[in-house]
């Protein structure tokens, strides 16, 4: 089997598994990032260690998770209390590393506290995007952003495939080209337009300026995910995902989007 034919049916399997726990029940998307959350920890656990740098994997796991289910609780039921635990696991997470004993304390805890802010606080931070804008569990506000960064990575391949010659950033990524990037944010922000209609709560603006972000900072959260591999010289994240890699190759785009969205739509939905 060819690798475009892996990377193809891998691809559509993961669009699907996303696409039905995000719209079939807020526990089956809280279930799914969940997971998606321990993964992702531990794919930047396994890359920290290339580079010599061992972060307290249980720990950043529990804090992780805690951060996570924190976000959900609050926004789900109300309660707010979670992320005072996810507070106490920071904290302990320092205080653990006195008994590790090891040369590189201050980079472990360094590492460990940015796997936190880089992996596990976007997926926090998404839960929260439908409450800005209504209130209220609104799944396609959840999916809206999913779904730009697919037509921005799509077209931005098209495009780039048929007419690139200009490199965007060929230290870190070569065959990103200028062209590529330009055709694939002009679509992405014409499907949002088109969809903005169709999802409750999104103005014409709002899905203007989300879909410039997706462009801007999913290609910067792409470029920043190749410059780590390119610093330990690895080709994928992991090999969960036959033909793509792992969960942080495959996500690399959408977790600096999501922190972009979000603080647009905090201001733009105060009254």
């Amino acid at each position: 089997m060819s690798n475009f034919i892996k990377r193809a049916i891998s691809g559509l399997f993961f669009v699907i598994i996303l696409t039905t726990c995000i719209f079939i029940h807020p526990l089956c998307f809280f279930a799914l990032f969940f997971i998606i959350n321990i993964i992702g920890i531990l794919e930047f656990g396994h890359m920290a260690e290339i580079a010599h740098i061992k972060i307290n994997r249980p720990m950043c796991l529990i804090a992780g998770s805690l951060l996570f289910t924190a976000g959900f609780l609050h926004n789900y039921i109300g309660y707010i209390d979670g992320y005072l635990f996810f507070m106490l696991a920071v904290l302990i997470l320092g205080i653990l590393e006195l008994y590790r004993k090891d040369t590189y304390a201050f980079q472990n805890l360094a590492f460990s506290v940015y796997v936190l802010i880089y992996f596990s606080l976007p997926f926090t931070l998404l839960i929260y995007l439908p409450y800005l804008c209504n209130d209220m569990w609104q799944p396609d506000i959840i999916y809206f952003p999913f779904l730009l960064v697919w037509f921005n990575d799509t077209f931005a391949y098209l495009f780039g495939s048929r007419f690139g010659k200009h490199k965007l950033f060929p230290r870190i990524s070569p065959k990103k080209s200028w062209e590529g990037a330009i055709g694939g944010g002009l679509s992405t922000i014409a499907a949002g337009l088109i969809i903005a209609p169709y999802i409750d709560g999104i103005t014409i603006i709002d899905a203007t300026v989300i879909s410039a972000i997706v462009v801007i900072f999913g290609n910067f959260g792409d470029l920043v995910e190749s410059m780590f591999k390119r610093c330990i010289e690895i080709k994928d994240s992991g090999n969960i995902m036959p033909g793509h890699g792992g969960v942080l190759d495959r996500l690399d785009s959408i977790l600096f989007a999501i922190p972009a969205i979000f603080i647009y739509l905090f201001f733009a939905t105060r009254p």
